[in-house]
């Protein structure tokens, strides 16, 4: 379970009447975790990749190093470079990862030459080896690690009946003992009858989640149905709650689906397109119901074609990153009233990094992507972390960065009044 902080309410005068004032741009208060550029022992760092976050709110992530080392950066500085593993040779790494609350980790280079996930306590599993939970099969690849707080690992692997063969099938592997391969599980993987249809050779989707505790299990499935129109599906602790091609209650039906997150209590979300107009499509849902759509104002912000990464936490916020006619933005806001979330920072607004109101970099990009990663994730500390672009104030090259941003309290100043607040404070 996450330990909850009480969050530090970032909004003050200045933020207001900026914005009020109709300046072209917010400052808003936040911290630079790491950028391109910092200096990591003999190197620098040359990229980042999306944060995740512990059950203590610490943020991990993977870092690229101007010498091709990768990182595991973890809160202020890293606890691993792939370097340490010699003479075995990690080369590469997807950007997911995670990590637990006592400095274990998990994340996914290839190993030797081969497609792999590496923890704390060195090799887990790499393509050709033998697969423990599957007796005669073997690895064919691993991918999209993730961590909870206790430790246990997660990833989607493929399988082969050949060592060195093509994949035949995917599965959703779990490790409680990252130091023991020996045993692993499958949580599910190509065959298993879900709802009565089984899952498709590559159905097993690389979008889940598990909740800190481990109680509850999130992930985008694709089932053998008999028709490409109706076999995506979300999946939730056994069930399956959406289908595509089936009615979601707002009047046109589920098409495509992106984002699954779940929290300690079971409350979840995720995102996709619907089959309504194409103004209108993408969505954003709380516990299976639409919440807020493309062309919906949110927080002073028309919202645009794309919510390009979304995560909800044990105290039931939500942060989400949509893109707009003009720009992106960062909102956070409460499941089951995702309407009255507020835009916490856009692309164009300026980060004050020491608290004198002076903007000390401009956002010039969020790094987001449902495909590679959501490019942000948040505790219950009342912090967001995200990953973006920067440029220096008054020009210069964009930086790739993690940054951290305050959620206001909602207790404290009401929905109503955030939601008021995020009129104000946008243009």
């Amino acid at each position: 379970m996450r330990n909850f902080v009480s969050p530090r309410l970032i909004v003050s005068t200045p933020v207001v009447s900026l914005a009020v004032a109709g300046a072209s741009a917010a400052i808003v208060p936040g911290s630079v975790i790491a950028k391109q550029g910092d200096v990591v022992g003999s190197s620098t760092i040359s990229s980042v990749n999306s944060p995740f976050t512990d059950g203590n709110g610490v943020v991990s992530f993977v870092a690229a190093l101007a010498d091709n080392n990768r990182i595991i950066w973890k809160g202020t500085g890293p606890i691993f470079n792939s370097a340490d593993a010699l003479p075995d040779v990690l080369s590469g790494a997807e950007g997911t990862m995670g990590s637990g609350n006592a400095g274990q980790f998990i994340y996914s280079p290839s190993f030797n030459g081969n497609d792999a996930v590496y923890t704390n306590a060195g090799i887990l599993l790499a393509a050709d080896d033998a697969l423990p939970p599957m007796p005669g099969f073997f690895s064919s690849f691993n991918s999209r690690p993730q961590m909870g707080p206790d430790g246990t690992a997660y990833w989607v692997g493929g399988y082969t009946n050949t060592q060195g063969g093509s994949t035949q099938g995917r599965m959703l592997l779990k490790a409680t003992d990252v130091s023991n391969p020996g045993g692993m599980q499958i949580v599910l993987k190509t065959g298993d009858v879900i709802g009565g249809f089984p899952i498709t050779a590559s159905g097993v989707g690389f979008n889940y989640q598990f909740s800190d505790n481990g109680a509850h299990h999130i992930q985008a499935l694709v089932l053998t149905t008999g028709s490409s129109s109706t076999d995506d599906f979300i999946y939730l602790d056994g069930a399956l709650v959406a289908r595509e091609g089936s009615p979601n209650g707002s009047g046109d039906n589920w098409q495509s689906f992106d984002n699954p997150s779940v929290n300690n209590a079971g409350n979840y979300i995720f995102g996709g397109d619907s089959s309504g107009p194409t103004a209108t499509d993408e969505f954003l849902s709380y516990n299976g119901v639409i919440e807020i759509r493309e062309g919906s104002t949110v927080g002073g912000v028309t919202l645009g074609a794309s919510c390009d990464g979304a995560a909800i936490n044990d105290v039931n916020q939500v942060a989400f990153i949509w893109d707009s006619n003009l720009t992106e933005t960062l909102f956070a806001g409460v499941g089951g009233d995702l309407a009255n979330s507020i835009a916490l920072l856009s692309v164009g607004d300026q980060l004050d990094l020491d608290g004198d109101t002076i903007g000390d970099w401009t956002v010039s990009d969020f790094k987001s992507s449902n495909v590679i990663g959501p490019g942000l994730d948040l505790g219950e500390d009342g912090y967001v972390y995200v990953e973006v672009g920067l440029m220096p104030i008054g020009g210069g090259s964009e930086m790739e960065a993690i940054i951290r941003v305050a959620i206001p309290e909602p207790a404290t100043l009401g929905l109503a009044a955030l939601a008021l607040l995020g009129l104000l404070r946008r243009r």
